[in-house]
């Protein structure tokens, strides 16, 4: 006589039960490791771009200008940094946001520049008194420079929302911010939002 060896409808369904908790718990940490990981990469790019602006600013006593002659805003964003590829490479490209590109190259949010925002001091007043900003943060009104990665939140904020803080969640609000050093002038405490 043949037994016929095999498992259970309760022993398979406990198994499947098993797989799906496990599943549940796996699925979440790795889509927080894929951001941990755009953000790791934002915070390595906006590295390399802050020693190619020191070293512009160091060889040519200025930093990139991001006006025209007609004043008004350098568009795309990414040739504001342009001038740090060529004819000196203090960077070979100008980096894209890994918060703002899909796959191949597609945008999330067509209105938005895939490369990361930059600033000064300028533009801090333009925020304030054109976009009705009503946060303005120290770092944002009182450095050479500002470059801004819209964040996990795939949105450009500005400066109008507090800055991305990892301890709030990886998938809190906000742009991960990088400033340069300070201005020489005296900051405007005008700037300050109310």
């Amino acid at each position: 006589m043949q037994l016929n060896k095999a498992f259970t409808l309760i022993e398979l369904l406990i198994v499947v039960a098993i797989i799906g908790i496990l599943a549940a718990i796996a699925v979440p940490n790795f889509l927080n490791a894929q951001v941990r990981a755009k953000i790791a990469k934002v915070e390595s790019e906006m590295k390399s771009i802050d020693t190619a602006l020191e070293s512009y600013r160091l060889d040519n006593n200025m930093y990139p200008v991001w006006l025209t002659f007609q004043g008004g805003n350098i568009w795309p964003v990414s040739k504001r940094l342009a001038p740090l590829t060529t004819p000196i490479s203090y960077i070979s490209s100008v980096p894209q946001d890994p918060f703002l590109v899909r796959i191949h190259g597609a945008r999330l949010n067509e209105d938005q520049h895939e490369a990361y925002d930059t600033y000064d001091y300028v533009d801090a007043w333009t925020a304030f008194n054109t976009s009705k900003a009503t946060v303005l943060s120290d770092s944002f009104r009182c450095s050479e420079w500002r470059l801004a990665s819209a964040g996990p939140d795939g949105t450009q904020t500005y400066g109008s929302v507090a800055a991305f803080n990892v301890s709030n969640g990886v998938n809190s609000i906000g742009d991960i911010v990088r400033t340069g050093p300070r201005v020489s002038r005296p900051c405007d405490a005008s700037l300050v939002g109310k």
